[in-house]
């Protein structure tokens, strides 16, 4: 056999060997995730919503799991977790309404471009179709149809829409209350709510040890995260700026919010360096729910890179960015009064 801790193969006299077979899930259940958007286990099973609040529902609403689909489990625990996923399930085809999430977008028509340039910007970003509009008449959301990512909300070119209960207002808000006091020492933290506010969480409740830098604003999905947020935070004076995702290309909760994410930060991230910022400032990582380590391990690394740079470097950077910063803010009347 071999021992993982030796590394080394050994031989091991004995009068009986018992084998216990390896369980793994079934094979196209990588399919099915991408299929469904359901979030997967480092052991390569589903995932549910919470472990004790929703320990058979799927973060995906209408999918509840039963059975081995989410680990190993023997026949008794196979039967109840059944009879639950039915009642769960029944619990929704009950019903003649159900109700939604409060966290839908929203649209002011008097900023709205589509009835001026015809602008679709949400229609492309949003992975549900919930936006729609004639031409020449401002956008609309559909509520049934919106799911809460909030990307159409940070991709409108001129702010035209809002998410319910994660507001710019609100967010900003949060932004300058965590950073108040000693800005640059701290890292302003951007958390998708299913998959890398969840490993923080993990990482918490395992007792990984981290550095106490970071400030956490939790949204949604990723690609709820504006530019006009980072901004904000190097405005603030922020040592470094972390967003937290879900794993390319597939895990994204929303179908395809860290994609836009993604492409919006690699945007930014270029624009700041030519400026003259320090690259590792500006951190996208994406983590599951199930990788509480690897998030500790990536506040230890950029506890350490803030370090190295130096307080008196970060203000040196933030200082040359904060008039091309106040100037983009200021025009879309972003600034405190």
């Amino acid at each position: 056999m071999e021992d993982t801790i030796l590394g080394e193969s050994i031989e091991i006299p004995a009068d009986m060997v018992i084998l216990s077979t390896a369980g793994i899930p079934k094979s196209g259940t990588d399919d099915l995730s991408r299929i469904l958007h359901v979030t997967r286990g480092t052991d390569g099973f589903f995932l549910e919503s919470h472990p004790k609040l929703k320990p058979i529902d799927a973060p995906v609403d209408g999918i509840f799991y039963a059975g081995a689909c989410q680990g190993l489990k023997d026949i008794p625990y196979s039967v109840s977790q059944g009879s639950g996923a039915a009642g769960r399930a029944a619990t929704i085809l009950s019903r003649d309404m159900v109700e939604i999430e409060p966290i839908v977008a929203t649209v002011d028509p008097e900023k709205c471009l589509h009835s001026k340039a015809n602008c679709t910007v949400c229609q492309k970003v949003c992975p549900y179709g919930a936006p729609s509009a004639p031409d020449k008449t401002p956008m609309e959301i559909n509520p049934a149809k919106c799911h809460g990512c909030g990307t159409c909300v940070a991709d409108c070119p001129v702010d035209a829409i809002q998410q319910m209960h994660f507001t710019d207002a609100q967010i900003f808000a949060q932004i300058r209350a965590a950073l108040a006091e000693n800005p640059e020492e701290k890292i302003m933290g951007f958390l998708c709510n299913w998959c890398c506010y969840s490993g923080a969480d993990l990482a918490g409740t395992s007792r990984f040890e981290y550095p106490s830098r970071i400030r956490v604003v939790r949204v949604m999905c990723s690609g709820r995260v504006d530019k006009d947020f980072v901004l904000e935070a190097l405005r603030l004076g922020a040592g470094m700026v972390f967003v937290g995702a879900c794993h390319l290309p597939t895990d994204c909760h929303y179908i395809n919010g860290n994609v836009w994410m993604k492409e919006r930060m690699e945007q930014l991230h270029k624009s700041l360096t030519d400026q003259g910022m320090s690259s590792e400032r500006l951190n996208v990582s994406y983590v599951s729910a199930a990788e509480g380590l690897i998030f500790a391990n990536i506040m230890k690394n950029m506890d350490q890179q803030i370090k190295d740079l130096g307080v008196d470097k970060i203000r040196e950077e933030n200082d040359a960015l904060r008039p091309g910063i106040e100037k983009i803010l200021g025009r879309k009347g972003l600034l405190p009064e």
